[in-house]
């Protein structure tokens, strides 16, 4: 037979070339791939600026590349092209600094399909402007930027190792490659030159800078007049009527609390063991001869070094210990990844029982009221930084797929590690009148208390108002409808504060937009309602305060151009046509 083949080999090779011609021809055009997305044989999920993407190219540019970029700690990256509006990016920036990696990470459950689109889209968007204007970032820098991310560097050196076992092991599990970590890394260099090119450059207005400040630093001395809230909650008893009526239009707010369980090994060092002094150095008597002195010395000396010796040998037993500790639970890790690789079904007390460790399986509990072992543990690393266990347990949804239910190794406490499997989610029950009862009574309780104290607040301010049309002061007129006004201040914004004012700064706030004389709208707080009368506002004229304007407007640059982006990139995203099935699954 292998004879007969070689004697029709150059027919076969013509008819493969034809056959292959036309399998393309009937492909059809195809998007270009750049970072995940072209079209694939599916139906259309989102088109942008004619550009279809098929679920799989979806998913690739979306959640996929969401996922290789927050572990990549490209943080920066995902909030610029996934955040819907400027307030909402500043919070995000600012949650990064406590630890929360971005919009993506901090939202988790509660990100929607318009979420993924407008990412996706902004993501097409700026390809498509980078590549019309030439921005281009070499192999060399993105291999630079690499090597010194925080991710692979967290120490000031790159470490080679944790690279490749993450290029290894992580990219596969995210459906990803090598060349898709540096194609997201390479398109986020070009966005910062992208968001340098479109908002770099603008200052703010002088004037206006001066103005702003100028309100900060002026003096104000105020009258207040204040309604508790506890008052008016204390009045409130309402009747059963009121309280089921109220149940009936609020169900959705009284349920149980969600549980789940899970099986988990917890590794960590045991507690370091208090540090053993050698015996001190008896005193040097007060008429010690040289050769005594130079005995004590020598001893003292030797103490010392003992003392030191002995710190460094534990310090090295705990580093190895803690290595050691690190290498199980990653060797642990990838075997779970392996086995997943090879197909078979996931075994956690098989996987375990390798490595000579058991899993404990702890009942059902809420995040509320984990198991003892772990219920205080926050997670270790930048990354995770304020981020506590529970919160990590509590935030995926159950799969159909035992492997999707399993954590990565998470880095716990000062030491630990840990790995979970998730077995079981009890999902949240609505409570029936007689469970809810009384929690609905305490809100309804709350809710009719805080409306009061406002309307209260309210009427007294607009009446003190009226009387004072009449040529009364503030404090005459308080008096007639039976108020005392208290004085606050002089004070400012970054003197000291004013005694028993816990609000003094958004009183000097709201201050700053009245002239003396003037009377405030109601201030409505968690607590309280209250109105302030401007007695006096006096601005000082200073070098230091000239200073102060200069390095606010070089500061504000920052956010001016990060300004600037968000709107050209939200008017980029309006005219992107951005259309198919995954924009009408809201």
């Amino acid at each position: 037979m292998i004879e007969n083949m070689r004697k029709y080999t150059g027919l076969m090779i013509v008819v493969f070339v034809l056959l292959l011609a036309g399998f393309l021809f009937t492909m059809g055009p195809t998007a270009n791939s750049g970072g995940g997305g072209g079209m694939g044989s599916g139906p259309t999920v989102l088109e942008v600026h004619g550009r279809a993407l098929d679920q799989q190219s979806y998913r690739r540019m979306g959640e996929s590349t969401l996922e290789l970029a927050s572990e990549a700690g490209l943080h920066t990256y995902v909030n610029f092209l996934m955040v819907p509006d400027a307030r909402q990016l500043q919070q995000a920036m600012q949650l990064m600094r406590y630890g929360y990696p971005n919009y993506y990470r901090t939202m988790g459950r509660n990100l929607t399909s318009q979420d993924f689109n407008r990412f996706i889209a902004n993501r097409i968007i700026v390809q498509k402007t980078i590549e019309e204007m030439g921005i281009y970032a070499s192999d060399e820098e993105v291999t630079e930027t690499i090597k010194t991310s925080q991710r692979f560097s967290p120490d000031g050196k790159f470490n080679e190792a944790d690279y490749a076992t993450f290029v290894d092991k992580r990219l596969g599990k995210l459906g990803m490659t090598e060349k898709d970590l540096r194609e997201i890394v390479r398109e986020n260099l070009c966005l910062n030159e992208l968001i340098q090119i479109i908002g770099g450059g603008l200052l703010a207005p002088r004037n206006a800078v001066s103005d702003q400040l100028e309100a900060q630093a002026q003096t104000v001395t105020l009258a207040r007049i204040v309604f508790n809230r506890d008052d008016y909650v204390e009045k409130e008893k309402p009747t059963e009527e009121e309280i089921k009526a109220y149940w009936e239009t609020h169900q959705d707010a009284y349920k149980t609390e969600e549980q789940r369980r899970i099986n988990y090994i917890l590794l960590t060092l045991p507690a370091e063991p208090e540090e053993k002094k050698a015996v001190p150095t008896p005193p040097l008597a007060a008429d010690a001869t040289p050769e005594q002195q130079v005995a004590h010395a020598a001893a003292e000396t030797a103490r010392l070094e003992a003392e030191a010796k002995a710190k460094g040998t534990q310090a090295e037993l705990r580093a190895k210990a803690g290595k050691k500790l690190t290498k199980l639970i990653n060797t642990i890790g990838d075997d779970i990844y392996n086995s997943e690789e090879d197909k078979k079904p996931l075994d956690f007390d098989v996987v375990l029982t390798k490595h000579e460790q058991k899993a404990t399986k702890s009942a059902l509990f809420t995040q509320a009221d984990m198991p003892k072992e772990i219920a205080e543990l926050n997670l270790r690393g930048n990354v995770n930084r304020g981020k506590s266990l529970a919160q990590a347990i509590f935030e995926d949804s159950f799969d159909k797929d035992p492997y999707d239910n399993v954590s990565d190794a998470l880095p716990v406490g000062e030491h630990g590690w840990i790995i979970f499997t998730l077995e079981e989610v009890v999902e949240p029950e609505l409570l029936d009148y007689a469970a809810a009862r009384d929690k609905a009574r305490a809100q309804l309780i709350s809710e009719n208390g805080t409306k009061k104290v406002k309307e209260a607040a309210k009427a007294a301010r607009d009446s003190i108002v009226e009387l004072m049309k009449t040529g009364k002061g503030f404090d005459a007129a308080a008096k007639e409808k039976g108020l005392v006004p208290v004085q606050v201040g002089p004070f400012s914004m970054g003197g000291v504060p004013p005694k028993d004012e816990p609000s003094h700064r958004q009183l000097h706030q709201t201050a700053s937009g009245l002239n003396p004389g003037e009377v405030s709208e109601p201030i409505d707080e968690n607590d309280r309602s209250l109105f302030v009368y401007v007695d006096k506002r006096e601005i000082e004229d200073t070098e230091e305060s000239k200073r102060r304007i200069d390095f606010a407007i070089e500061n504000n640059k920052g956010e001016l151009m990060t300004l600037t982006f968000l709107n050209w990139i939200n008017h980029q995203y309006a005219g992107a046509e951005v259309k198919g099935l995954s924009t009408e699954q809201q």
